[in-house]
């Protein structure tokens, strides 16, 4: 079994673009992939565990990922699973978690030279000029299409602020950047 077929069998596989060239690069090494962590504590829980674990995973097979500590992501809070709107940090206090983050993140992959990258989103994002974040991601999405996701569908009995609508678009500048 391929590593990426393994990663299918256990469920770790949910949406691809271009199957066959995915499964190519990943099985032979050559992806570089992130995976986004919002800095709402001062400790990586056991969900973050598990996407440690599938980086350390595809590290070990060659392959090269990007720890997004999302400091700016956490500044607007994911409204998903939520019945409320999570609580504001403050900038002093995101910046302390991403720190602890980036210690204990460092215990499981390897990012020498050459190896893993760690990016925060603060460093894009909290200069980002609003009127260019419209213009340049905004008109990419289909506010239709918003407001069919889960994340947001979960929240439209108890109220969405716009506010917190505006996470998936600072997240997917993420990608962009």
């Amino acid at each position: 079994m391929t590593l990426y077929e393994e990663l299918k069998a256990r469920g770790l596989v949910a949406q691809v673009s271009d199957e066959a060239e995915i499964s190519k690069m990943i099985n032979e090494g050559k992806a570089t992939f992130y995976i986004g962590f919002d800095c709402t504590a001062d400790s990586l829980t056991a969900g973050h565990f598990m996407a440690l674990t599938l980086m350390k995973r595809l590290q070990a097979a060659g392959n090269k990922p990007i720890a997004l500590i999302g400091g700016g992501t956490t500044m607007i809070g994911d409204p998903s699973g939520r019945t409320d709107m999570r609580k504001m940090l403050t900038r002093e206090d995101i910046d302390h978690n991403a720190a602890c983050f980036k210690r204990q993140m460092e215990r499981f992959i390897d990012f020498g030279p050459g190896k893993a990258m760690m990016v925060n989103n603060a460093d894009w994002l909290l200069d980002l000029n609003y009127v260019e974040l419209l213009r340049e991601v905004g008109t990419c999405f289909s506010v239709n299409n918003m407001l069919r996701a889960e994340c947001y569908k979960q929240r439209m009995e108890k109220g969405l602020s716009f506010f917190e609508f505006n996470y998936m678009i600072m997240q997917s500048y993420d990608f962009y950047y």
